[in-house]
């Protein structure tokens, strides 16, 4: 019983390098959240907008999209997205490529909290996402 053992730890420490090796790794295969959707934020003469570009094989949830200013929802427009079937969420809209929304005219600044979510094609879902902003 021992050999048998000593037998199948040695093909897991002799496979591990070649599965490795091979690509086979699913979380090495995936970009970090930052990179699958780059979020910046930009003044405008009509308010910010804050803008994502999304990697290929990538979308955004629509229904995850979220705005706070100092702590404030913000009621923003945004675009009409794709519709999709979704496997956990039923029917929604997502966001591929590139996505913009204008945030309202604000007299001073402030923290923007923006908060997303989103998923590969290739069947990995990242946790919601939010990133912090400090407006001029």
């Amino acid at each position: 019983m021992g050999s048998r053992r000593l037998l199948a730890l040695m093909l897991i420490l002799c496979t591990a390098p070649l599965a490795g090796a091979a690509g086979l790794s699913q979380t090495s295969a995936f970009l970090p959240a930052d990179q699958a959707f780059a979020a910046d934020v930009w003044r405008e003469e009509t308010g910010h907008t804050v803008a994502w570009t999304v990697a290929p094989g990538y979308y955004l949830y629509g229904h995850a999209l979220a705005f706070e200013l100092d702590g404030e929802a913000l009621a923003v427009d945004i675009p009409a997205g794709t519709p999709y079937r979704d496997a956990h969420f039923g029917d929604v809209t997502i966001y591929r490529d590139q996505l913009f929304v204008s945030l309202p005219h604000t007299q001073s600044g402030g923290e923007l909290l923006v908060r997303y979510q989103g998923c590969a094609d290739a069947g990995l879902c990242y946790p919601p996402q939010q990133r912090r902003y400090q407006l001029p």
